[in-house]
């Protein structure tokens, strides 16, 4: 809890006391939306497991960056069709990381769990929405993409995160009752036991590396 401190606009958030470079370089002190969320998860679970009070208290200062935008100095960034993301790296303009998204909404949906918070669930579904809205921006027909950062060669997620999404997408199934989740979650297996498409994955992530690295 000690690592909880206020941000420029007084958002309790998870400094990173190093720099970081992800497309745009992020000098520390800096905060992200999936520390965020998951820091949230921790705490109420040592809640749980506890009873200590402090541990409560500090997920609801926590939760509040999660309800202001980047641009305020929180983690969230409403696009042009009124979806609400929660952004990993608070960079402009906006990546929309796909695990870094979903790990951060387990976060909303643990603190709606433990408060029952009005203010949470609509978050939570709003996630949900941009997610099911978007999910076909992440498949490029052989693989699922990392991000959407607007290069000209899109950035592919690599083996160990493609089949992070396949998880994190059965997992946000089983939550939601959402087929349009497991729906993905079948394609993007299908596309990892593929010996093809595996190949052209690994050639793809090979010729990004050398043109973006």
């Amino acid at each position: 809890m000690r690592q909880l401190q206020p941000n420029a606009a007084g958002y309790a958030v998870w400094m990173h006391h190093f720099d970081w470079e992800y497309r745009t370089p992020l000098k520390a002190p800096w905060y992200s939306g999936l520390a965020q969320g998951q820091g949230i998860s921790l705490l109420l679970r040592a809640y749980r497991a506890t009873g200590c009070r402090a541990y409560y208290e500090a997920a609801q200062q926590a939760f509040a960056a999660l309800l202001v935008p980047v641009d305020q100095g929180g983690v969230i960034f409403v696009d042009d069709q009124d979806h609400v993301w929660i952004e990993e790296y608070i960079v402009d303009p906006p990546t929309h990381i796909l695990n870094g998204a979903i790990w951060a909404s387990w976060g909303v949906f643990d603190y709606w769990l433990a408060t029952r918070e009005p203010l949470a669930l609509s978050l939570f579904n709003q996630l949900m929405v941009t997610l099911e809205h978007n999910l076909h921006r992440y498949d490029i027909g052989f693989w699922s993409l990392y991000e959407q950062s607007g290069t000209r060669l899109s950035m592919l997620a690599s083996p160990f995160y493609h089949q992070l999404h396949i998880v994190q997408l059965r997992i946000l199934a089983t939550l939601t009752g959402e087929d349009i989740f497991r729906d993905y979650a079948q394609r993007w297996e299908g596309y990892a036991r593929s010996r093809i498409n595996r190949s052209v994955a690994f050639g793809y992530k090979f010729v990004f590396k050398l043109l973006y690295y």
